[in-house]
Formats: structure tokens, C-alpha cells, sequence
């Protein structure tokens, strides 16, 4: 027994020692010849271009022929390709909600590379399930995008006499001022990067801008409904999510505070119907001085704004969704059984996707009112939300901001220039000498049509070389582990 002891200690031992000589072992050095570099900041594309990249950074870019490609240096032919930098999904959720932390490290975290996102903010999840991962990532255990974590999201406490809920680390409940500002304090100190609030009343609210203010932490989510986006603005909230969720038709509408009045009403009854309709409402007396005055408030603060089209479209064609889609692939059966299309939709049904297909509409409008306002957008997924897929959707969400009025240029940028603004990452965003080496290999040009974005070629992740094979087995490995995932008891796959 004691020489097994011994026997394990020494391969311990020597597993620790195999992995520090590998961390000291230098990067292979890159060498991208004759690629086409998108220059994200508005310059003209710079084509034949070499870019070098050592260990995890870009040293140097030239034109191809000119620039000396470093001895033994891996080669990676750019000839009829188009270099972006790593994209990064601002909105997304891969460790709670719909995504369980026990299988989505092994299928959402691939899916995510292999898109060509190398940097994420997640949005409300198990901090401790996503500081292990980063950890992991960091030291080079596991292959990941760059992660920026609220952890759990902060929501009202529960009514009196409302039935208990099942214990939800992706949630922090609090009813109090003194609750909320201890709410900031602790997860500050769990190594949370912002507070997310979703819905609470005002007091609570604003005791979380206070406390998040004294803490130099930002706070970031859903404006509440008892709160109006001015408000939140001028409290410090440095991103709105959604549009929708946040209430901003009613702070457009020239009948907003009325408006407000009404839905208070109707969810003091919990009339659905009504709250529903009121909102149509808020959405048909649109005023362009009431919008006009908020953007400049935005602008004036400085607050973001992440409009998450996609996930309201998707809301909008309900009805469209197929049990057949190839994306289901990377979703363990739990949820595809839970996301199943109704197979004969009833009246409620077709009004309710009606209903959201205005909500889209309205949506992409004021999106595309902000853009044109010069408020700065960022792009996001909300994946992962019912049909919502992570990975791909935020290719779709750059694909609904050109819709909305963007350019494919300005589409990217809320997807690059703009994450690193508002990250205030100084070494990232770009392609330039000592940027970070997280960058996308394309197909196509993108600027040109902004479905190229996803005509990917390769991924360059800290310096490391994806190529199309070793990607696509990163899909097929997500898909593998989306299908080992046990369902419910009882349930069949």
C-alpha cells in the first residue's frame, strides 16, 4: 500500500513538473503571409500584409516581402483572406440559466472559439463554475475565450407566501438597501467584474448604483420598470441590455409617464393582456423629441447600449423554429425536448408571435434611432435562450445591427473596437503591433458583406493557430458532450 502511495506521489509530482516545462516552453512563432488586414478603426483594408505574432501578442505587421518571418516559425498562408480581430459576444450566458455549469464547459466554452468569439461577457451565471474556468483558460488548461463575469444576477426577493425556489447560483436575491449594497460588497470580493441587476424596486436600485460607485465597480443590466432610463443613465449604469426589457419605448413615447402608470396598474392585477398591449402602445406614440433628449443623456454619461436584436427575433418567429435545425446538435435532449415547437399552433400562439414580431420591429428601429444619435452599441447575443444558439447567434446579431441601419464595418466594430472602449482593454480590439494575438481568419470579405463574418478559416486564440480542422473538431467534440448529457429521469433520448 505504502509503495502505491509512494507511486502516485511521484507521478503528482511529475505531472506538476511536466506542465511548468511546458508553460516555459516558448510559443512557436506565427507567420500570416499576404493576408488582407481589416483595419476595424475606419482606415482602408491593408492588403498583402505578413503579420508575425510571438507567444500571445502580434509583434509585427508589413507588407508581405518586406517583413523578416522569424526563423522556424509556424506559416500560415493569408492569400485571398481577411484578418479581423477575436470577436466578442457582450451578452451571453454560459454558466447558468439554460446553460448548466456541469455539462456546458464541455460543449458551450468550443462552440464559442470555434466561431471565432475569443472574448465574452456573461451576463448572470455560477461565479464560482466561471472563475474556475477563466482560471483554467489563464494558464492554458483549457481552451477558452477571454471571460468578464458578473456572476449571479440581482433580482427582487420573493413576494411573502410565494412557494420557495430550488437554490439558483446564477441568482442573488435581495429586498433591502442595506441587502443590496452588501450584495455589491460580497461579489466584488468573489472577483465579480461588474453587478448585473435584472429587476428592483427603486430604493434597492439605487442603492446598488451607490454602493457600485464607492466599490469602483460598474453595473450593468436591465433598466427596472420603476426606474426610467434617464435615471439610470445620470445613476452611473454603464450598459442597458436590451431594449425591450429595459422599457426604452417608454421613455420614447410622448406619453411614457401615463404609459407607465397603466402597466403598474396591470401588473398589480397581473393582467398579461394589458401590460402586453400597453406596451403596443408605448411603441405607436413614439416621440422623436422625448428619444432625442434621452440619447443625449446617454451620450452625456456615456451609457452603452446592447441592443440583443437576435433573441427578440427569435421570440418573433416562434413559430418557424425547426425540431431539424443542425445547431440543436450542441443541445443537450433536456432542452431540446423543452424547446420544442408547438406542432399545431393555437389563436394565443400566432398573436403572441405577433406580438413579438412588433416588439422586433420596434426594437431595430430604436437601434438604429441610437446609431444614428452616435450612442455607442455593443453587440450580443443573450445566448442561451431558447433557439438562441451559442456561437452562431452572435454572427446573427451583426447580421440584424446592418439591418438596423450599421454598416458591415460599424456592425463589427460593436463587436471588437467597441467591447475594448468599454472594457477599457488597452491592448485589445484591433490588429496592431502589441495587440493581443486574437484574431479571425475569413473567407470573405466582411466589410463587404457581413456574413463573411462567418466564413471562418481559422481562429488565432493568445497567439495559438486554430486551424479549419482542428475547429471543426472542437464542433464535434461540443456535439459529443451535448449528447452525453443525461436527461431527466424517466426521459429517453
Amino acid at each position: 500500500m505504502r509503495t502505491g502511495i509512494r507511486l502516485v506521489a511521484v507521478l503528482a509530482v511529475a505531472y506538476v513538473v511536466a506542465r511548468l516545462l511546458f508553460a516555459a516552453v516558448p510559443q512557436k512563432p506565427l507567420a500570416i503571409t499576404h493576408v488582407t488586414i481589416i483595419d476595424v478603426t475606419g482606415g482602408p483594408e491593408l492588403g498583402d500584409q505578413t503579420v508575425i505574432v510571438s507567444g500571445d501578442s502580434i509583434s509585427t505587421i508589413g507588407r508581405s516581402g518586406s517583413v523578416q518571418i522569424p526563423a522556424h516559425a509556424q506559416l500560415v498562408d493569408g492569400r485571398g483572406k481577411f484578418l479581423i480581430p477575436g470577436l466578442w459576444d457582450m451578452h451571453t450566458h454560459i454558466a447558468g440559466i439554460s446553460a448548466d455549469p456541469a455539462w456546458a464547459k464541455n460543449t458551450l466554452i468550443p462552440l464559442l472559439v470555434a466561431n471565432g468569439i475569443t472574448g465574452i461577457r456573461d451576463m448572470g451565471g455560477d461565479l464560482d463554475a466561471l472563475e474556475s474556468w477563466r482560471r483554467e483558460i489563464e494558464n492554458g488548461t483549457l481552451t477558452g475565450p477571454q471571460v468578464i463575469a458578473a456572476g449571479p444576477m440581482l433580482l427582487p426577493a420573493r413576494r411573502p407566501g410565494a412557494p420557495p425556489a430550488p437554490a439558483d447560483p446564477a441568482v442573488l436575491r435581495v429586498g433591502t438597501p442595506e441587502e443590496s449594497r452588501l450584495a455589491v460588497d460580497n461579489l466584488q470580493k468573489r472577483g465579480a467584474d461588474f453587478i448585473k441587476i435584472i429587476e428592483l424596486s427603486r430604493e434597492d436600485y439605487f442603492s446598488v448604483a451607490q454602493e457600485s460607485k464607492k466599490d469602483g465597480i460598474p453595473f450593468v443590466g436591465h433598466i427596472p420598470s420603476g426606474v426610467t432610463a434617464a435615471e439610470a443613465s445620470n445613476a452611473g449604469q454603464k450598459s442597458v441590455e436590451h431594449i425591450i426589457y429595459s422599457s426604452l419605448a417608454f421613455d420614447c413615447s410622448a406619453e411614457g409617464e401615463q404609459l407607465r402608470q397603466k402597466r403598474r396598474e396591470a401588473a398589480d392585477k397581473r393582467d398579461a393582456q394589458a401590460e402586453a398591449d400597453i406596451t403596443d402602445e408605448a411603441n405607436r406614440t413614439f416621440s422623436t423629441e422625448k428619444a432625442a433628449a434621452l440619447w443625449r443623456i446617454f451620450q452625456k454619461n456615456g451609457t452603452w447600449v446592447t441592443p440583443t436584436l437576435f433573441s427578440i427575433w427569435v421570440n418573433a418567429h416562434r413559430l418557424e423554429e425547426s425540431p431539424d435545425d443542425p445547431q440543436l446538435a450542441y443541445v443537450p435532449a433536456s432542452l431540446r425536448k423543452e424547446w420544442a415547437p408547438a406542432k399545431n399552433p393555437t389563436q394565443d400562439d400566432r398573436d403572441t408571435a405577433a406580438w413579438w414580431q412588433r416588439q422586433f420591429a420596434n426594437d431595430r428601429k430604436l437601434t438604429s434611432e441610437m446609431h444614428g444619435a452616435g450612442i455607442r452599441l455593443l453587440a450580443g447575443s443573450d445566448s442561451l435562450d431558447r433557439y438562441d444558439f451559442v456561437g452562431t447567434s452572435l454572427h446573427r446579431e451583426l447580421q440584424m445591427l446592418v439591418s438596423a441601419g450599421l454598416t458591415p464595418l460599424e456592425a463589427i466594430q460593436t463587436a471588437t473596437l467597441n467591447p475594448a472602449e468599454f472594457l477599457a482593454s488597452v491592448n485589445s480590439g484591433k490588429i496592431a503591433a502589441g495587440y493581443r494575438a486574437d484574431m479571425v481568419l475569413l473567407d470573405g470579405d466582411p466589410t463587404k458583406e457581413i456574413r463573411n463574418t462567418e466564413k471562418i478559416a481559422a481562429v488565432f486564440l493568445r497567439g495559438k493557430f486554430l486551424g479549419r480542422a482542428e475547429l471543426d473538431a472542437m464542433l464535434s467534440k461540443a456535439g459529443s458532450a451535448a449528447a452525453a448529457v443525461p436527461g431527466p429521469v424517466g426521459d429517453s433520448k
